[in-house]
């Protein structure tokens, strides 16, 4: 039920156009690398890697620092990071991206798990009495012989 939530939320996020120039600080943003970044950060990235996830710890004329948390590479493969600290010089992209929380997609996606919770313990007697249907709930019949 956890990974279901957690791949709900990744929903909720939009990302804007395609930027360039200087990315905000404490944004998340992805930043998508050129042939000659691929190239030049192989050796910290890895390799064919197509842009990174994470959160700008600085950023000026030159380049960015992300904090990062995700290395997607061109074949589709990601691999998740623990913010490790890696320094992106800007010739070596072809902008970046900001992702941003939707408040709309996630207000829609708490309420419905809100409403699903609540009709699932409806249609359920979780604060029943302990007996089944039937029974008196009296005490045991005298048996006679």
């Amino acid at each position: 039920m956890l990974a279901a939530w957690s791949l709900l939320l990744q929903g909720c996020y939009k990302s804007l156009p395609l930027q360039q120039g200087s990315a905000p600080v404490a944004n998340k943003v992805w930043v998508f690398l050129n042939d000659r970044g691929r190239v030049a950060l192989a050796d910290r990235l890895g390799s064919a890697v197509d842009r990174v996830e994470g959160t700008v710890a600085a950023a000026d004329d030159s380049a960015y620092v992300l904090s990062v948390s995700r290395v997607f590479q061109l074949n589709g493969y990601s691999n998740g990071w623990s913010g490790e600290s890696v320094k992106v010089a800007r010739e070596y992209t072809t902008g970046f991206q900001l992702r941003q929380l939707d408040r709309f997609r996630t207000t829609l996606v708490a309420g419905g798990a809100v409403f699903a919770v609540v009709a699932f313990l409806v249609t359920r007697s979780l604060t029943g009495s302990g007996t089944t249907p039937g029974e008196s709930g009296g005490p045991p019949a005298q048996q006679t012989h």
